[in-house]
């Protein structure tokens, strides 16, 4: 589970900021919000993130992101660059970025720490908590005279020479550590540890743009218990959807791509076959339970005739799914676009049920649902952020936590009156 995340110099982060999931010593629906990771470490596992258009919301979710994509992400060319975009509205646009990430697997703390700027990380290190004081397990710096990067091991660490020669000819200046250690036959359990949480528990996030609906028809075709999850998740939600049926059929390849192919690398062979049977394309059909006359009838309607709002939501299902059943950390950008704010308020009361089951899944969202904050019933301070953004266009984050407002004090009417800034200044 993630404890907190530092950023620094990140797109609209410019000065450091903290987003934590630590819990504060609020009581409010523990049995759903709060995790005891370790004797006296209580993380939550849901949080709501609130901000005018422009604040920064979104570049929140992009820093888990980018910090997903940074630990798998192979590069050919050590010029590639690393993909960091820093704080642009300054003079000085060479900063070095930093990130530093808390997290637990199962009851052990790890941190990992990156300092990197376009061209090159300058510094990525990874310590582990095997009791109060920490112990190193890589550190990992940039040579500037060989312009490469240069490994060193904690004590701890059971490593050959040969094995550190080939991770460090594995490991460019502009990929992480675990890139090259995913490459080498070597194994030590703490950075293994480490590494598949990264793999398994750190999900891609999700944006408004993401083609959720083909996403999830794609894993409802390959698995059956997912397919029940959706068919569950959309009924809970008062659709009138008893069934999904997957239909699978051969479109033809459009003009455009043709063309493509003419000037590409595939063999004349594959080329034909392609032509002449298509692409592969799933589609999801609905069953509907409608009551005629009195009595109950079934009718399938296809994806597309369905409304932008239930695709959307059905377009959750698979990646929740995911997050259940690997206890993971899922982040949503933006998570009422094309969904009614009672569909929200659904989701997230679905979500707290489920974690009571589901000890470690944890879920991050922005929104511009304010009506949400009228149920009291669902939500905590320590559970509630918000962006703002500054005079100088750079983002703040900060929590309702922070804030000395009683529980029972609407935290709608706080918020809509400006108590903890975060809205748009349109007067």
């Amino acid at each position: 589970m993630i404890l907190e995340l530092k950023i620094q110099n990140f797109l609209s982060f410019k000065d450091e900021v903290t987003f934590s999931f630590e819990a504060t010593s609020d009581t409010s629906f523990e049995d759903y919000y709060v995790t005891e990771v370790a004797p006296g470490v209580k993380i939550l596992k849901l949080c709501m993130v609130y901000g005018a258009n422009a604040s920064g919301k979104s570049n929140l979710i992009e820093a888990f992101q980018f910090i997903n994509n940074l630990i798998d992400r192979v590069r050919k060319d050590k010029n590639e660059g690393t993909g960091f975009i820093p704080f642009l509205l300054c003079n000085d646009k060479n900063k070095v970025g930093k990130f530093e990430l808390t997290f637990f697997v199962e009851a052990v703390k790890y941190v990992y720490a990156l300092e990197l700027d376009s061209d090159k990380i300058i510094s990525e290190k990874l310590s582990y908590y095997p009791g109060t004081q920490p112990a190193n397990l890589f550190t990992r710096t940039h040579n500037d005279e060989t312009d490469s990067a240069e490994i060193s091991f904690g004590s701890k660490v059971k490593i050959t020479k040969a094995v550190k020669e080939v991770l460090n000819a594995n490991v460019l200046k502009n990929v992480s550590f675990f890139v090259g250690y995913n490459q080498v036959n070597y194994t030590q359990p703490e950075i293994e540890a480490a590494f598949n949480w990264f793999d398994n528990q750190l999900l891609n996030t999700i944006n408004p743009h993401i083609d959720l609906t083909r996403f999830t028809t794609e894993q409802l075709k390959k698995n059956n218990k997912m397919k029940s999850f959706a068919i569950d998740f959309m009924k809970q939600a008062q659709y009138n959807i008893s069934d999904i049926k997957i239909e699978t059929e051969n479109e033809i390849i459009p003009e455009h791509i043709l063309k493509v192919l003419d000037t590409s690398s595939m063999s004349q062979t594959e080329k034909e076959k392609l032509i002449k049977e298509g692409v592969e394309r799933n589609h999801a059909e609905f069953e509907h339970s409608v009551e005629i006359e009195g009595k109950e009838e079934k009718h399938y309607l296809p994806e597309h005739l369905q409304s932008s709002g239930t695709m959307r939501y059905y377009g959750f299902a698979a990646p929740f799914y995911q997050a259940f059943e690997n206890n993971a950390f899922l982040a949503v950008d933006e998570i009422d676009a094309s969904m009614h704010a009672h569909l929200i308020r659904h989701l997230v009361r679905d979500f707290l049920m489920k974690s009571a089951e589901q000890s470690r899944f944890q879920l991050l969202f922005t929104t511009h649902n304010i009506s949400l904050l009228n149920e009291k019933d669902l939500l905590r301070k320590d559970a509630i952020w918000f962006t703002e953004k500054q005079e100088d266009g750079s983002t703040d984050l900060f929590s309702m936590a922070d804030f000395d407002i009683r529980k029972e004090l609407s935290f709608y009417k706080a918020y809509n009156t400006g108590k903890f800034g975060a809205i748009p200044n349109v007067d």
